[in-house]
């Protein structure tokens, strides 16, 4: 994604003041928050998602931008190294109202590999599914299916 389409996905959310099915929106000004839900939920949906950080869902979708790209980005990536397998995000970094914001790419995995989940807690526990602008945990018969 180049910077010019972050910024033109920032502005779409705004105009209709919802995130999608493919994708959510995190302050992160303060620090970075916990995605795994997001990771897994988007890699384990038909054409992944993106990550929008640095755009507050609490502020009618007003851009806050980021508290530091490049630790953002290397946080974000740690906990993309605690999913089995492994997600490997695309991130871009784009400047808008003076703030940065940055996006995470997520791709599907491969149907063989999928669930995509969170290892700290298993298959079971922590692979997600996209619903509408949320994540939500998978039931025991998805994961196996």
């Amino acid at each position: 994604m180049l910077d010019n389409e972050v910024v033109e996905l920032v502005n779409k959310i705004q105009a209709t003041q919802s995130e999608s099915n493919f994708v959510e929106v995190k302050a992160a000004n303060n620090n970075c928050p916990k995605v795994r839900d997001t990771l897994s939920s988007f890699s384990n949906q038909t054409g992944g998602g993106v990550i929008v950080f640095g755009v507050d869902e609490n502020d009618k979708y007003n851009v806050c931008g980021v508290y530091d790209a490049d630790d953002l980005i290397k946080k974000v990536d740690a906990q993309c190294q605690e999913m089995n397998p492994i997600v490997r995000p695309l991130f871009t970094v784009a400047k808008m109202e003076n703030k940065v914001v940055v996006s995470a790419e997520i791709q599907e995995i491969d149907n063989f590999e999928k669930p995509c989940f969170y290892k700290g807690v298993g298959r079971l526990k922590g692979s997600y599914i996209r619903s509408g602008d949320s994540d939500r945990i998978m039931t025991e018969y998805e994961v196996y299916s």
